[in-house]
């Protein structure tokens, strides 16, 4: 028996707009098992994007706003996740495929140098931001050692630290 990646239940999408309500996701459910792919089809108009965007938290509020539903992402449900959490999870563990090609490529490039592109800044961002965690770890440890040098009346040592966070910006 496959296990459950992704379970979307019961979502409701819908957009606030000065003609009234438009339900554009009303009551859609499916699941994606671990290993498999699931493409989202359907006629313009039908609320495959919008779906999308729902399981990512990126529809546009105001005007939309999800009303009701589940999307159950490795056993968490990610509609109760703040803006930092689903920061972390889209990109490198959810991400959207859009229906137009030529929305996100650019015909004068091989797509394959496209691909290795987005491949290699996504190595660069995970990489900074290891860096980041480390460096915000030193500057917290510099500082406290300042205030520690300071009480102690040992300015010259207080000065060698302040110097050292200038290092890291």
């Amino acid at each position: 028996m496959s296990e459950k990646l992704l379970e979307v239940k019961n979502l409701k999408t819908y957009f606030y707009t000065d003609e009234g309500v438009v339900k554009s996701v009303d009551d859609v459910s499916f699941d994606v098992e671990k290993g498999k792919t699931l493409g989202i089809v359907g006629e313009s108009g039908c609320g495959k994007s919008i779906t999308s965007l729902s399981i990512m938290q990126l529809v546009e509020t105001p005007p939309g706003k999800i009303v009701d539903g589940e999307i159950i992402y490795e056993g968490e449900d990610l509609l109760k996740k703040n803006k930092e959490e689903m920061r972390k999870i889209r990109g490198g563990q959810i991400a959207m495929i859009f229906q137009e090609p030529m929305t996100s490529l650019n015909p004068v490039f091989r797509i394959g140098d496209q691909v290795d592109e987005v491949i290699e800044l996504d190595a660069q961002l995970r990489k900074a931001q290891q860096h980041g965690d480390s460096l915000r770890a030193d500057r917290n440890r510099i500082s406290k050692e300042i205030g520690g040098f300071m009480a102690k009346g040992r300015k010259d040592e207080a000065e060698k630290a302040k110097a050292q966070i200038k290092e890291f910006s």
